[in-house]
């Protein structure tokens, strides 16, 4: 193919007269406006489509035949190294990649080959919760008879053993209570929680936290404190007493845990304030720790316990159109904020 300047050569050569010398630079002036229209044109378009393309939420890269990068945007660049385990051989698969699930797709054309990356994460998450939730509410249903046959028999054995031997009876229904607490949360978790609100008396507050210390083992001294600033509470009676149990239990758990003191203390207070209801429980045991993963759903960091304790929390204070928070700043406390 001649050169531009061989062209320009040819024409110049059969140039005659200066009318045609002028009409030919009209002529290569009006080209060369128009290339340069063209090319801010293709400029252009070329940005919209990098801005469309960066705009998008997904890794997306175009990668030319020799292997070399035609185009990718700046999500592609922080996650390039996942490219080095997509099998070149599958058009669709999903790779797990610094702890992220992504579902990789590519398609080729014209010798090009575009490979996109959706992180799946959230929805591998919840299969496996999904999964984990039927488990755990079939084990809780297989569980539950014989716990109520072995509660049933120690109420009858403690009615006909003496004082002596009672403090054993004692041991096994506390164990048996912890038992029932793990099997009542799994299975509301895996029903789905709905709050019946009706109106009741705060002191029932005090009544379901001292009901729980009864059965919450600890070595420690441990000062409750009661704060309730009004005298009517508005909730379902049954949920507040199972977030009541595990509030109170995590808190106990962190008094025991925290080696730097010898007296614990739990307060509980309670008060309404524009048409909110708020519920603290303080304690100053040692700092929870994953505090992003806080309140998901079988995830724990404590032997004892099968994470779902406080994920329970967060679904009770949903089902009162409410939220629960942690801080650890100046206090360390959970806050239960609910309308009436």
């Amino acid at each position: 193919m001649d050169s531009f300047e061989d062209i320009f050569k040819h024409i110049s050569s059969n140039i005659k007269t200066q009318d045609e010398k002028n009409h030919t630079l009209d002529i290569l002036n009006e080209f060369i406006e128009q290339t340069y229209k063209a090319e801010k044109e293709f400029n252009d378009l070329k940005d919209v489509f990098s801005l469309v393309l960066e705009s998008l939420p997904n890794p997306i890269w175009v990668i030319n035949e020799d292997k070399s990068y035609f185009y990718y945007n700046s999500y592609a660049k922080k996650i390039d190294k996942i490219l080095e385990n997509y099998p070149p051989n599958l058009n669709e698969c999903e790779i797990l990649f610094d702890k992220e699930y992504y579902l990789m797709q590519r398609s080729s054309k014209n010798n090009k080959t575009l490979i996109t990356a959706t992180n799946i994460t959230n929805e591998k998450r919840k299969e496996r919760l999904a999964s984990m939730g039927q488990i755990s509410a079939h084990l809780a249903h297989e569980i539950r008879n014989p716990i109520g046959a072995i509660a049933l028999m120690l109420s009858s054995l403690s009615k006909n053993i003496d004082t002596k031997n009672k403090i054993y009876i004692l041991e096994m229904k506390k164990a048996l209570w912890r038992v029932e607490r793990l099997i009542n949360a799994t299975l509301l978790f895996s029903k789905g929680v709905k709050a019946t609100k009706q109106r009741h008396n705060s002191s029932i507050i005090k009544d379901y936290v001292e009901d729980s210390i009864a059965y919450c083992e600890h070595t420690k001294n441990i000062n409750f404190i009661y704060d309730i600033k009004s005298d009517v509470i508005i909730c379902d009676c049954e949920l507040l007493e199972l977030l009541l149990q595990n509030l109170i239990l995590n808190a106990i758990e962190a008094i025991e845990e925290n080696d730097n003191i010898n007296q614990g203390v739990i307060k509980i207070e309670f008060f309404i304030e524009n048409n909110w209801q708020f519920l603290k429980i303080y304690d100053n045991g040692i700092l929870a720790s994953d505090i992003e993963n806080l309140f998901e759903p079988f995830r724990t960091t404590k032997v004892k316990g099968n994470g779902l304790g406080l994920a329970l929390c967060k679904q009770i204070a949903q089902a009162h159109n409410g939220k629960i928070s942690y801080n650890n700043k100046k206090d360390k406390y959970f806050l239960i904020s609910f309308g009436i």
